[in-house]
């Protein structure tokens, strides 16, 4: 039995959707170098400043939702950026991650902010 349009679509609007700790609405950033896995119900080494949705979820595109988040240069400030996650809470290590993205290092010296755009995109089938 297949998975329709419809239902992508349904599952797409409930991640955005505004149910207490259900849906995306923090990012987080770590300095964790380990790999992540599915499993993981935190980052691997959270820095603990998580910053809110800016703006609300954008649901323009059939079964996607996009998500925005900024950090301020003063944030951001001292940090050796290699991983950074999506969560349904504002406090720490609660197992609320939904989605955790590995990069390669990137060092914030306090001049620069840092602004993440996710889109996340529910498949039929």
């Amino acid at each position: 039995m297949p998975f329709t349009n419809a239902g992508a679509q349904q599952i797409a609007w409930a991640l955005g959707s505004n149910l207490s700790n259900n849906y995306i609405q923090y990012f987080a950033v770590g300095i964790g170098s380990a790999t992540a896995g599915v499993g993981n119900v935190t980052m691997v080494t959270e820095t603990g400043a998580r910053s809110v949705l800016t703006g609300s979820p954008n649901f323009a595109t059939a079964r996607k939702v996009g998500f925005q988040f900024d950090f301020n240069s003063v944030e951001m400030s001292g940090i050796r950026l290699f991983e950074f996650g999506f969560l349904g809470s504002a406090t720490g290590s609660t197992g609320s991650i939904w989605q955790i993205e590995r990069i390669g290092s990137i060092v914030f010296d306090g001049t620069s902010e840092l602004q993440i755009t996710n889109t996340i995109e529910v498949l039929r089938g």
